[in-house]
This record gives C-alpha cells, structure tokens and sequence, in this order.
C-alpha cells in the first residue's frame, strides 16, 4: 500500500502519456488515412512496406537474407511505373516469394529472359499475396487492381492451386483469405482501430510463425525421403469433397478468368507443383498428413483435379508446371520455392512464352 502511495502519481502520469501517444498516433493515422486504399488491408495488401527476411534456416543461399519490398500500390517489382507493366503474376505464398529475393522470383527472371528475347518491352509485377486463394484473386481484381493507376497489362499469369485445394475448406469463403468474403464483411471492434489496421500485416506475420498451420500454408524446412510417402489409398470421402470442392473452384476460377479478360489482358493459367505425392514403381504414394487430416495422397487428388479444370478452361494458353521436373533442391518445404526453384519456374514460362509466340503481342503494344 505504501508503495502505491509513493509511486501512485508516477504511474498515473506514465499511463495518461502513453494513452496520450497511442491517442495522437490513432488520429494521426485517421488523418493520414486513404479511404480507397483502406479495404485492401482485409486482403493482406501490404503497401509501402520493406523487410530482410531471414532464409538461412530454410535454404542454402550466398545472402542469409531475401530482401522483400512492395511499393505504394502493394506491388512487388522494379517497374517504373504502373503503365509500364505488361505482364501481371497473380497468385498466393508460391507467386509472393516472400522469402526469394527480387533478383530470384520468377517475376524478375521472365522479366530479363523476354528483355533478351525483343528487348525493353516494358516490365512484369508481382501481385502474390501469401494466403490467397481465388477468393483473394477475385477481391484483387475488384476492390486492389483498379485502385493502381493505368494498370493495363497485355497478360495476366494465374499461378493457382495449392491454396484452393483443401477440399475440407469448399464452403469457406474465406479459405486463403483473411476476411469473409470480397465485401468486407465480417471487421471487429479492433479493425475500427487505424493503428490495429497498420500492425495487421505484422500480426499475420507473427501468427504465421508461432501457430500450427496446414503444411501448404506455412513456410517451415521440411525435407523428403522415400520413408515420408507410405499413404497408399484416399480417405473415403475424399472424393465425393474433393469432387464439390472442384466444382465450386471451377465457379470462382471462371469468374476470375472473366475478371481478366475485363481490363483487357489475355490470362496464362500455370498449374503448380507440390512434394506430397509421388510415383514409386508406378503407383502413387502420399505423405501421411499435410494438415487438417488431409493425407499427401488426399491434397494430390484433389489439386490434380483443379488442374484439369484450368487446363480445359484455358485451353492453349495453360502451362502444366506440376508435371514438371523439379528436385528436391527447388524447394525448401512442400510447396515454396527456394531462390533455385523460382529460377526454374522463371525459365520455364518464359520458355513457353517465347516458343507459344505471345511475345508478339508485347512487341505490338
């Protein structure tokens, strides 16, 4: 009691201070507030934003650290500006690349491959947002994409799957999306708060590192030895999920492909490729668990399907990169890609890019 008397008034004063400094920060950021740009922070759009992510733990690179930016539109890229960017990348954690330096992310390579090829036809952006899935695609091109200025990209790389195929999340609108749905439903009491809203991309970060995620979802090492895959048959439900699961991604991913077509761009649909699933001696095999009791096996069945329905709807301008030959060296867990494996899917696209002549639409525009 007698220490309350002696420091009563000192701690009054200090508590009025910092309800002072929390209150002028509050208004200041009212103040300062875009109300346009305030419903991209329910997506995960970081503006303005610059961090050195540490990788040493996740994979052998020459810089311990990805240096990560994304510029006053939420964009990661070296554009000059938003009208020079003729190709548009959209996608979750495997287009971010959060933890793949600028240099390295496939944006960066195609970039430089087709500056070779027809030289400086303007530039390619990074629009991947870790946690999207095509509900956070569909909320990009209605509520971000036409807050940036003459944004009018010649091509639009849907690099999709992996977020979408948790076949357990089908009627769960915001499955690898941070609210309930494109509309904005769903703010709390905190999200009236400006300085909440500010730290949300740092709370997400800190969420996606100390809680138990779904193995697809998270960004922790995780290696793959033959021992790994011993689940040999699919959950009994699986298909019957996977199966209305596929047909709802197949409502969303028709939506999307309109959204594209919208501004004008032409869409390239890309499959993606995952480490829970493998052929040994000709049958397939699957890891015992990716999360939310889903075995390799399971998660493959399901993806593989998302793949038939880009591939029909997309028709020639599909890329099948699941199928494709990566090592293991390409990955650092199951899904994302280490600075080697976004190289390699950079090369590929601009490959087919290149061998498809769609370059010659860059070169007219």
């Amino acid at each position: 009691m007698n220490w309350i008397k002696k420091h009563g008034l000192s701690l009054l004063i200090i508590f009025i201070s910092m309800f002072s400094a929390v209150f002028i920060l509050e208004m200041t950021l009212r103040f300062m507030k875009d109300e346009n740009w305030a419903v991209t922070l329910e997506a995960n759009v970081l503006r303005n934003f610059e961090y050195n992510y540490n990788v040493s733990k996740l994979y052998e690179s020459e810089s311990q650290t990805a240096h990560y930016v994304r510029d006053e539109y939420g964009l990661r890229d070296d554009c000059p500006s938003p009208k020079d960017i003729k190709i548009l990348t959209v996608g979750g954690s495997t287009t971010d690349q959060r933890y793949v330096s600028l240099e390295s992310t496939y944006q960066k390579i195609l970039q430089e491959r087709l500056r070779t090829t027809i030289g400086d036809f303007g530039c390619v952006t990074n629009a991947g947002i870790d946690g999207h899935s095509t509900w956070g695609h569909l909320f990009s091109f209605e509520k971000w994409f036409p807050l940036i200025p003459d944004l009018s990209p010649s091509y639009v790389i849907l690099y999709v799957g992996i977020n979408d195929a948790d076949f357990q999340q089908t009627d769960n609108p915001g499955a690898g999306f941070d609210v309930k749905g494109a509309s904005g439903m769903g703010r709390g009491r905190l999200e009236k708060f400006e300085l909440f809203n500010r730290l949300r991309p740092l709370l997400r970060y800190l969420k996606t590192q100390l809680s138990p995620q779904a193995s697809y979802a998270g960004h922790a090492p995780r290696s793959f030895v033959p021992d790994n895959y011993r689940v040999q048959a699919l959950h009994e439900k699986t298909k019957e999920l996977a199966h209305a699961n596929t047909r709802a991604f197949q409502e969303r991913f028709e939506r999307l492909l309109a959204r594209v077509k919208d501004i004008g761009a032409t869409p390239i649909c890309v499959s993606q490729p995952h480490r829970y699933a493998r052929q040994i001696n000709g049958e397939r095999y699957g890891v015992e668990s990716v999360g939310d009791g889903m075995s390799g096996l399971d998660y493959d069945y399901s993806l593989r399907a998302l793949n038939r329905v880009m591939s029909e709807l997309c028709g020639e301008f599909f890329l099948d990169l699941y199928n494709e030959n990566f090592t293991p060296e390409h990955f650092y867990d199951g899904v994302h890609t280490t600075a080697a494996g976004s190289v390699f899917i950079g090369n590929r696209m601009a490959d087919f890019i290149i061998t498809n002549n769609l370059v010659a639409r860059l070169k007219s525009e």
